[in-house]
């Protein structure tokens, strides 16, 4: 059986959906899913291409107990690609919305990925509020501080998203 391929989405690839992808790659070898899982990242715009993950979301990183190095160069999803990941999982709800246009335009006798913010899986996000309202925060205009906040913001939504992951495991 293939793996089942996970992609994060932000919208450079830059901090947030590298940041998730180091995360959910650890929560997913810690629960022994590694052999059947695939995580990988991307960005909805094309301004970031090729540069590696942000100085300051590397910090957080290292500061939430994550090691080096991160290897990670920032790119551009787009519909081909698309099809290849089975769970995307866009940070904003702008990110969603690109993402769904994209998946209306698969080809016939494909399927598209399941689209689902990443923080429907946080815990602290209110039950049932829609999507503009569970964004996971943004820190680029911000400081190391509002970097470090955003790390544990999406740690939060781990638990639940690898017990999602193990359900859709199980499910195949």
């Amino acid at each position: 059986m293939s793996p089942l391929r996970i992609l994060t989405v932000c919208t450079g690839n830059v901090c947030r959906s590298p940041a998730a992808a180091v995360m959910l790659r650890e929560a997913v070898r810690g629960a022994k899913l590694a052999e059947t899982v695939d995580v990988g990242s991307a960005g909805t715009s094309w301004e970031a291409e090729g540069m590696p993950m942000d100085e300051r979301t590397e910090l957080s990183l290292v500061r939430a107990g994550y090691v080096r190095p991160f290897e990670h160069t920032a790119r551009t999803i787009h519909l081909t690609e698309l099809l290849n990941w089975d769970l995307v999982l866009p940070m904003t709800v702008e990110q969603a919305q690109a993402l769904r246009r994209m998946a209306d335009q698969v080809p016939e006798g494909r399927t598209a990925p399941e689209i689902i913010m990443w923080r429907r899986f946080d815990p602290e996000a209110p039950a049932g509020a829609p999507e503009t309202e569970i964004a996971v925060d943004d820190p680029w205009y911000e400081g190391q501080a509002a970097f470090d906040r955003t790390v544990v913001q999406m740690q939060r939504s781990l638990p639940a998203l690898v017990a999602h992951v193990q359900d859709v495991l199980s499910a195949r």
